[in-house]
């Protein structure tokens, strides 16, 4: 275990220093510079020259990528060109208000898939499973903005619940970000573990379960839930990583103070140290929630245990 644990983090480590590569890479050939954004009208070739001097853009892009991943490994993420305020303090706010609005649908999200998946695996060929198919089915092929859209005309211009932007952090400006949010990953985590249940109804162990007469609710509790949970949790891994990048669209729709709005800000204005830490954050989240669940999954697996026992 501690060797699998030890070559997991090695990978996720290569895996981020090749995201960061690609990052700084990609930002580096977007169109313009900081300079010239901060400058706008007044950009001047000389003014201009001088500013990318200052902010150390006429460097050699291997000693700035080297300069950079040296000081994000030192905790440092620079400092913004377009107002020159620490990234870290830039972005800190907006990271939080990210991190609620991604734990609360977490939090809603996981019973939720638990309990509809199971109720479909469970009546499987019912009525009740093809309702919970059709509608999962129907949700996961609709886009973050259109599913945003349709509540903000139905809670917020029609019957006038809820507001339809969310420039603060509260109780009612979430629900819109967290219900989209929520809907979008749904469809996909719920479809996972009626697939998973639906296995493990299929095995063996569980008809021999039956056949010594355990009542229903102790087969499925003992032996069909656990067995079950781990094709799951590589769902709801994949759900939670894919997360803090498909809330910059939820984000940006609504309004929402988070790291989504802010990363959209900081390309319009060229911050290329803002752009690459927030980037750089969204893999690192994809990193480990997927090395976290490779590790459950040989926890949650007596056979995996054995063989790296």
């Amino acid at each position: 275990m501690p060797r699998l644990m030890a070559i997991r983090l090695l990978g996720g480590i290569a895996t981020l220093l090749a995201a960061s590569v690609l990052i700084f890479a990609t930002v580096e050939f977007l169109p313009g510079d900081a300079a010239s954004a901060y400058l706008g009208r007044d950009a001047t070739p000389t003014a201009a020259a001088k500013l990318r001097k200052e902010f150390g853009l006429d460097r050699p892009i291997t000693q700035r990528y080297a300069d950079w991943i040296w000081s994000v490994m030192h905790g440092d993420l620079g400092k913004s060109p377009a107002n020159g305020v620490q990234v870290s303090t830039l972005i800190g706010t907006r990271l939080g208000n990210s991190a609620v609005l991604v734990g609360i649908t977490l939090l809603l999200l996981i019973p939720l898939s638990l309990v509809v998946g199971t109720v479909a695996a469970l009546r499987r060929g019912s009525p009740i499973d093809t309702a919970i198919q059709l509608a999962t089915l129907a949700t996961v092929a609709l886009p973050e903005f259109v599913v945003g859209i349709a509540f903000i005309l139905a809670f917020a211009f029609i019957w006038r619940l809820l507001p339809a932007v969310s420039f603060e952090l509260s109780l009612r400006t979430l629900i819109l970000p967290v219900a989209t949010l929520l809907v979008v990953s749904f469809a996909y985590t719920a479809r996972m573990v009626r697939a998973g249940v639906v296995g493990v109804l299929e095995q063996e162990f569980v008809d021999m379960a039956r056949m010594k007469g355990l009542p229903e609710r102790l087969v499925i509790r003992r032996h069909v839930l656990p067995n079950a949970l781990v094709p799951s949790v590589q769902a709801f891994a994949l759900t939670a990583a894919w997360m803090p990048g498909g809330i910059i669209i939820i984000e940006s729709l609504f309004g929402f103070p988070g790291m989504g709005v802010g990363l959209v800000q900081a390309v319009s204005a060229r911050d290329t140290p803002t752009v690459e830490a927030l980037t750089l954050i969204v893999a690192t989240v994809y990193v480990i929630a997927n090395l976290l669940s490779d590790i459950f999954t040989v926890l949650a697996t007596p056979r995996l245990r054995t063989q790296l026992a």
